[in-house]
């Protein structure tokens, strides 16, 4: 044996002896296999700020587009690190989901204290001059956050002896509602992913839903299609504000519901999704929905067809047939309800980079002062 070949086989033989030393698990690949990604955690701020929230209401006592979207802002601030500090006008609970709410009280010490040396204010309550009262006391940044094109119309064009900065939830707002302060938007955040579980439930589901019954949004019109089309089977779901449009004595073919903490549980039940809102800002529902594979119906309010992006059907608010027809199209043609859902799965793509660029750049603001 060449001393070449011997010391070949003396270096496989070491290589073996240490080999269990350097072992590492490789994973095995068939066709049934599921490439599990490792959740990361949310990247912690080096500048934690203390952050005072002031608004009218809060969940648990109003489950509403506002609500949630400063919920889930807060939420994420406080994963970031930030000291959260809740002030409402009536809070019904002492605490959510580890948020302690606090009664807004102008007489309060602490109440007074936290608003005035708190690092930032966000204000999301109603635009009565008083509610600024103790914040006007500040020297440092106040947010205003905008989801209604009929509230604070006269801030907005004013000036304070604090920064303010104003959050669109849209397009829509900022468009509507010119700011002479800094300005960003931000659309609200929702999470689609405990929605798209629902897709394959969602395929052959015809019943038509409307989702809060009050006038904005449709609760007549639900009425009159329910009982322009009693072949289809309808449901209503009440909303948790505002004065609901029911029909005490509905058709058949028409179902209310209470209002739903959590929504997906109306998403197992229902197919199509209508939206005859006369004023919207964005839609959150319409989100939640395609994320869903639920087609989308909505009006031509500038918010709604901001959001659904093309990817739903628009009709005239107050056209019954433009809404019958559409339904029947949905119901009737499962070539073209496909189409309308993978549209709508590839708005939600959009939406869902949309929402992480405006928390990044809110982030930012928040931590660099900017």
């Amino acid at each position: 044996m060449s001393g070449e070949l011997f010391g070949y086989i003396l270096l496989a033989i070491m290589c073996i002896a240490i080999s269990p030393y350097y072992k590492t698990e490789m994973p095995v690949y068939n066709k049934n296999t599921t490439v599990q990604t490792i959740p990361t955690t949310q990247v912690k701020t080096e500048s934690p700020k203390t952050i005072v929230f002031l608004s009218d209401s809060f969940l648990p006592k109003t489950f509403a587009g506002s609500e949630l979207s400063a919920y889930e802002t807060l939420s994420y601030l406080r994963n970031r690190g930030h000291t959260i500090l809740i002030f409402l006008k009536n809070p019904t609970v002492e605490k959510y989901d580890g948020f302690i709410l606090y009664k807004y009280d102008l007489g309060d010490e602490f109440c007074k204290t936290s608003i005035i040396e708190s690092d930032f204010v966000f204000f999301q309550m109603g635009e009565d001059p008083k509610n600024l009262e103790i914040v006007k006391l500040r020297d440092k940044p106040v947010y205003i956050f905008i989801h209604l094109i009929d509230n604070y119309s006269w801030l907005l064009q004013q000036r304070f002896s604090f920064p303010l900065i104003v959050v669109y939830n849209s397009n829509t707002t900022q468009d509507l509602l010119p700011t002479v302060h800094d300005n960003m938007r931000m659309v609200p955040y929702v999470n689609t992913e405990k929605f798209k579980k629902f897709r394959e439930l969602t395929i052959q589901n015809d019943v038509v839903c409307l989702i809060n019954c009050n006038v904005n949004k449709g609760g007549d019109l639900l009425i009159r299609l329910a009982k322009k089309m009693p072949d289809t089977q309808f449901m209503g779901v009440k909303g948790g504000y505002s004065h609901q449009v029911i029909d005490t004595n509905p058709p058949p073919n028409l179902t209310y519901i209470e209002t739903q903490r959590d929504i997906t549980t109306v998403f197992r039940k229902v197919g199509i999704l209508i939206m005859p809102s006369k004023n919207e800002t964005w839609g959150r529902t319409a989100v939640e929905a395609m994320a869903a594979g639920i087609p989308v119906i909505h009006s031509e309010s500038p918010g709604l067809v901001e959001c659904v992006g093309g990817a739903g059907i628009v009709c005239s608010y107050n056209d019954e047939d433009a809404w019958e027809q559409a339904i029947r199209r949905i119901s009737g043609d499962r070539a073209y309800r496909q189409q309308l859902r993978l549209y709508g799965f590839k708005r939600v793509e959009e939406i869902e980079e949309e929402q992480r660029r405006g928390r990044q750049e809110f982030a930012i603001k928040i931590e660099e002062d900017l």
